[in-house]
Order: C-alpha cells, then structure tokens, then sequence
C-alpha cells in the first residue's frame, strides 16, 4: 500500500479547510471492490516520518502492507484527518480539568462536538460517496492515540451504529475524565461494538510528572471497567511496558488491525 490521496473539506473549528489524506489499497485503480474504512485523527502521524509531529509516523502503510504479504488481513482504506493549532480544543467535547495545567496554562478543550459531527456527518459521507468504500456500520472503524483516542471513543459511543470497530491507544481521558467517565457511564453502549484498547506503563506527557504513567494506566481501566459493565461483548485490552509514542503505537496497530478484521 502506498497510494495516498490528499483531499480537503471546510470544518468550522478553524474556518478554514481541513486536510484528509487517504491510504488506498494498491490495486484501487484496477478493481471494482469496496473496502471497510478506518478513519483515525493525527492525520500528519500515520504515513509519513517527515509530516510525524514526533519525527516518527506509525508507518501505517508498511505495516498494512507487510500483513497484506502474509494474508493475515484483507485490503481496506485508511483516512487520516489532519489535526491543527486547535487540537486540543477538538479533541475534546469538555473544557480541560486541572491536570491539564501541566501542558497549557490555559483552558482548552470544549470543541469536541464540531469536531465529531465533522467527521461523521462530513468527512464518512464524503469519503462513502468519492471512494468505493463498505459503507455500513460492521465495516466502519475508528482509531487514535492520546487526545485522539479521547476523541474516538466519544465519537463511537455518542453516534451508535456508525463505527462497530474502536481502536483506542494510549487513552488521555485525564483530559477530563470526570465528564468523560460520565458520558459514558450515562450512554446507551451498543454491545455489538469492538474496542480495541492499549496502554503503556511508561506512558508520560511530563518527565516532571513522575505518577502520570499511573494516571495514564488508570484511564484505560477505568474505560475498560465500564465497558465491561456495559456488557460489550468483544474487548481486547492490552498492557504493555511502552512508552507514549508513534512508536509504541506503531508495535500495537499490527494487533488492533488483526482484531478489527476478524468481523470487518
């Protein structure tokens, strides 16, 4: 895989147009088959060391492409919708609580729900009627890590039947985790969705903050009790001794990918 296609679209968080890059199977151009869609947010991060905000991308189309090789998976697009000055700000529904000193000394967050609608009511059904994509909700996956796992789990549980399979890596609920451990305590969980969860336990966002790996595996926890409360059937939770990094989620897409295409 290595096909990546630059689209843009208006949001109303920054007024502007948002770029959407999409990773399209190889052999796209010369077939006439729809593919299951995974839609994940730091779109600079996944494909491409040199636009990673880190220096290091997930390397997305490698790994898809190695599995690919091996017919441990099936072809599918990705899209990765590009973050902006205001990620904090879209990456969350809620305005930040007092942890979040440690990296603004601002307040932020509170335009997650633009952001959401967004990507459900713009960028799938855009992606839907451009692209020969497998448009229902057993087909439709969605990803990303830290704030932009936050943000995909609200997006899965808010808009039920949209997107049956979640990938939720490094989750940063401590954002805010009191409204969103409320939200979703407060949701009606469709069972049949899949979440896919992993965790570091050297996860930090400050070298200051030497207990931040524990708030940070706290949070998955938290996430995965919940869930399991909710009676979701289907529940991969991972810990490993990682880092918070493109790297570490690098190592880890390989098993949600494979967890996501046993019903996709």
């Amino acid at each position: 895989m290595g096909n990546i296609k630059i689209e843009s679209l208006f949001i109303e968080t920054t007024q502007d147009e948002r770029q959407i890059r999409i990773l399209l199977p190889d052999n796209y151009q010369n077939s006439k088959i729809r593919y299951p869609v995974l839609y994940m947010h730091d779109g600079q991060n996944l494909f491409d060391d040199e636009t990673s905000a880190a220096g290091q991308s997930w390397n997305i189309n490698d790994t898809l492409k190695i599995l690919l090789e091996k017919n441990i998976i099936r072809d599918i697009i990705v899209v990765g919708i590009d973050n902006s000055n205001l990620r904090l700000f879209e990456y969350s529904p809620w305005e930040s609580s007092e942890l979040v000193k440690y990296i603004s000394e601002v307040p932020v967050g509170g335009l997650g729900d633009i952001y959401a609608q967004f990507v459900v009511e713009k960028v799938k059904p855009y992606i839907d009627k451009n692209y020969r994509t497998k448009k229902d909700y057993h087909h439709a996956m969605i990803a990303g890590s830290s704030m932009g796992a936050y943000i995909s789990a609200y997006i899965a549980i808010k808009y039920p039947g949209v997107f049956q399979h979640v990938g939720i890596f490094s989750l940063a609920s401590w954002f805010n985790e009191g409204d969103f451990l409320k939200f979703i305590n407060s949701s009606t969980i469709d069972t049949n969705q899949r979440f896919f969860i992993s965790i570091g336990s050297n996860e930090s966002s400050r070298e200051a903050t030497t207990d931040f790996n524990e708030i940070y595996l706290q949070n998955s926890r938290n996430l995965l009790s919940i869930l399991k409360n909710k009676k979701v059937k289907d529940i991969l939770y991972i810990e490993t001794d990682d880092i918070h990094h493109e790297s570490a989620w690098k190592k880890v897409f390989v098993d949600f990918i494979r967890f996501a295409h046993q019903k996709s």
